[in-house]
Order: C-alpha cells, then structure tokens, then sequence
C-alpha cells in the first residue's frame, strides 16, 4: 500500500505548489490528498492520473474549507474583548462620585431619571431626549 502511496508523491506535492499553499499548511493538505487517495485505493478504484489528481485536489480544497469555516468561527469568538476584571463600587459611592463631577443641573436630572420624574423637570419630549443622550456621554466618560 505504501508503494502505491509513494508513487502519487509527487503529482501532490506539484498540486501543493500549484495551488499555492501556505507552507504552513501544506503537511495537512498533504496528509488529507493521500488519505483520500488511500481510500480510494482500499476501495478498489483504478488509479489513473486524472482521477488521482482530482481526488487529491478536492481532498487539499475541503480541508482548506473546512479549516477556514473552523477559523473563521474560532476567529469570531476571539475577537471579543476580554474585559480585565473591575472593581466593583457600591451604587452610592457612584452617585457621589456623580455629583463632584457633575453640575448641579446635570445631577438633578440624574435624580428624576432615577425616580421616574423626568417629566416634572419642564423640558419638551425633545429637549429631554437630547440631555438624556449628553448626560449618558458624560457619565460615561466619568465612570469608565
């Protein structure tokens, strides 16, 4: 069986350059051409160089897909930030915090946000969505 292997070397290896495989990667496509080369021949196939080629280049092209569809999974997954462990604080300490860095008017709104008084305050719907959204960047900015 070795034999049989040993004589399709060297149509692998030319299809390995042909098409340009990363050296890195070049002993698992490798690997995967003979392996289906070798079922083909427990199979019973008759081996001629077309056939050979064929089966050996699917076999290099599958496992380049299957590698990459892994990786790209694998590279998703990755790609999320690993927060660094944060303190924690109690909600009053970040209130008080709030209120040194804020201005009076700022904190006051923070307040009826947290009481659901908001519209008390007088502003139009829009005027309040609009401090709304400033307070939040700011806060932000202090807090992170």
């Amino acid at each position: 069986m070795n034999e049989a292997l040993n004589q399709w070397m060297p149509l692998v290896n030319s299809l390995l350059s042909r098409l340009s495989i990363h050296p890195n990667e070049q002993d698992e496509c490798r690997q995967a051409a003979l392996l289906r080369l070798w079922k083909s021949i427990e199979e019973g196939k008759v081996m001629t160089v077309t056939f050979a080629r064929i089966r050996a280049k699917g076999a290099m092209l599958d496992y380049l897909a299957t590698r990459n569809r892994t990786l790209a999974g694998e590279v998703a997954v990755e790609t999320l930030p690993e927060l660094p462990r944060q303190q924690t604080f109690s909600f009053p300490y970040l209130l008080a915090q709030l209120k040194e860095e804020l201005s009076a008017k700022e904190f006051a709104m923070i307040e009826a946000l947290l009481h659901g008084t908001e519209d008390t305050l007088g502003y139009s719907a829009a005027r309040l969505r609009s401090l709304k959204s400033e307070l939040k960047r700011k806060v932000q900015a202090i807090l992170l």
